[in-house]
């Protein structure tokens, strides 16, 4: 069960593998606080926790529906909503999880693995981000796609992500203070992930994309496959 919890919260880093700053403004102290209380969050998390760092390809796949420069936001937004899902996941905050900010609540099994963690004795888990992100794309999809394909819950527009594991570690810390290392992989297969939802630009939390439904996915025949074989390394 340990090796399922480790190898989930290595996916849900994904997007936080990348690395040039894309700043945010921040709003004050007080501000930050009322607004994370009136969603039943407390303590408010620190302000600087979606703070996030990016380089690499974002590929604009809408043929002009999308500038670019809404696409490379897009991608940002849900490497944002990914650090605030990851975050609730390692300090083991089902209140975030359930405020129903970077998704529905539950965060699409972000409550399970907190559950999880929980019943192994966790109190919080330090780790370093442990996926190497090599693309990004944002896909348009059509509505007959989306009505032919219900069981898929495609939205208008979708963002699928192509990376690698690293092999980087981090630590378990449990409540009785013991503390274990987590084994970062060396599997070097490509993967792909693709989130579904829909860009918001908060007045508070700032860019985010509502990550509605999100999955692993492979290139392949079937719909959601034709969708991440778009992305190539």
């Amino acid at each position: 069960m340990r090796r399922k919890v480790q190898l989930w919260a290595a996916l849900i880093a994904v997007l936080a593998s990348l690395s040039s700053r894309a700043d945010q403004p921040k709003p004050d102290a007080a501000t930050w606080r009322s607004f994370w209380l009136s969603v039943n969050v407390e303590p408010a998390p620190p302000r600087d926790f979606l703070d996030a760092r990016f380089t690499g390809r974002i590929d604009n796949l809408t043929n002009g529906m999308l500038s670019d420069a809404t696409a490379r936001r897009w991608v940002l937004a849900d490497l944002r909503r990914s650090l605030g899902d990851l975050y609730a996941s390692h300090n083991l905050r089902d209140d975030i999880a359930n405020a129903g900010i970077f998704g529905p609540p539950g965060l699409n099994g972000t409550t399970d693995l907190i559950e999880e963690l929980r019943d192994q004795g966790v109190d919080h888990i330090d780790a370093p981000l442990m996926a190497s992100f090599i693309a990004a794309a944002v896909v348009p999809v059509s509505k007959e796609i989306q009505a032919n394909n219900p069981e898929a819950g495609l939205t208008d527009y979708v963002i699928v992500l192509l990376y690698r594991r690293s092999n980087a570690g981090g630590v378990t810390i449990f409540n009785d203070g013991h503390r274990e290392p987590i084994t970062g992989s060396g599997d070097s297969e490509l993967r792909w992930q693709i989130d579904t939802g829909w860009f918001v630009d908060h007045e508070v939390v700032g860019p985010l994309w509502y990550q509605q439904r999100g999955w692993t996915c492979r290139p392949d025949s079937s719909v959601v496959g034709k969708l991440c074989g778009l992305v190539k390394p």
